[in-house]
């Protein structure tokens, strides 16, 4: 018995510098294994938080995203003191008709023209009735962009014509500049003209920083006739458009030194200036300066 314990002693003695050696290899195997996922796991971790910090200093300023219902909407918000765009939905690069957000630089047209000799001048009714009550009677330019009277801009554009309009939609670089169709409808549902919300959102901060091709006075007072409200802590002016299952609300919010432009667009089934403006009310609010 002795002597087997010396024989089986003496050969496991052999063989412990070859287990020891295969235990530290498995070992550190197993620590470098565990280190690099280690590693892995932290340095995704690091990523994650990053791009978290990174979202939450340099990412959209507005907490949320607008609020489309059951629209296909886009929203183009722009803010003229930095310069910084922010864009909701998928077509801000495709161009639909502008419907009567069109009345903006058909107004500056006018007044550069001198078709009307300011916002004030009355242009007496057609005598066509229209669905719309408060269409039928004699406008200004002040109140027939209130209540988007299709008839008194038809008017403006007979008075300029066209080769005067077709000249100043491509001085302004508007949408896809088309005006071949006929002449009181080209900015109208099938009518030729497009623009995009993108197209929308550079012509109006071009028109706040008085950077279009046109006199300062028919800037600034159509900017003025633009409108809708002004308190002691922000003026809102905008312009609504509705054709063909589009509806539109452009236009420009200040808000003490801050200036926005935006650009709201929705598609399908009942969509129209009223909703489209609901909506970007909505958003502008939540997320007030």
């Amino acid at each position: 018995m002795p002597t087997d314990h010396k024989s089986v002693s003496s050969s496991t003695f052999k063989f412990l510098p070859i287990l020891w050696s295969l235990y530290q290899s498995i070992k550190n195997s197993i620590v470098q294994h565990f280190y690099k996922s280690l590693r892995f796991t932290f340095m995704n971790y690091f990523k994650i938080s990053l791009f978290m910090t990174v979202s939450i200093f340099t990412g959209l300023a507005f907490a949320d995203e607008p609020d489309f219902g059951k629209f296909d909407g886009t929203a183009v918000i722009i803010d003229l003191n930095t310069s910084k765009k922010l864009t909701y939905g998928k077509h801000a690069d495709e161009q639909v008709s502008p419907c009567s957000t069109f009345k903006i630089l058909n107004s500056i047209i006018a007044l550069e023209n001198a078709v009307v000799k300011d916002e004030n001048e009355i242009i007496p009714w057609d005598g066509v009735v229209s669905e719309y009550p408060f269409w039928n009677h004699e406008h200004c330019m002040r109140s027939a962009i209130a209540v988007s009277t299709v008839w008194f801009y038809q008017e403006l554009a007979r008075r300029v014509g066209e080769a005067k309009m077709a000249k100043m939609v491509r001085a302004a670089k508007y949408g896809n500049m088309d005006t071949a169709k006929t002449l009181t409808s080209f900015w109208l549902g099938g009518g030729s003209l497009k623009i995009s919300p993108n197209e929308q959102a550079d012509f109006l901060s071009k028109l706040v920083r008085n950077q279009l091709p046109f006199s300062s006075r028919a800037l600034t007072i159509t900017k003025d006739i633009m409108n809708l409200e002004k308190n002691k802590d922000y003026s809102l002016s905008g312009k609504t458009g509705s054709c063909d299952s589009i509806g539109w609300f452009v236009g420009f919010i200040e808000e003490g030194n801050v200036t926005k432009v935006f650009a709201f667009s929705l598609r399908g089934e009942g969509a129209n200036g009223v909703e489209a403006k609901n909506i970007a009310l909505r958003f502008l609010q939540k997320n007030a300066k």
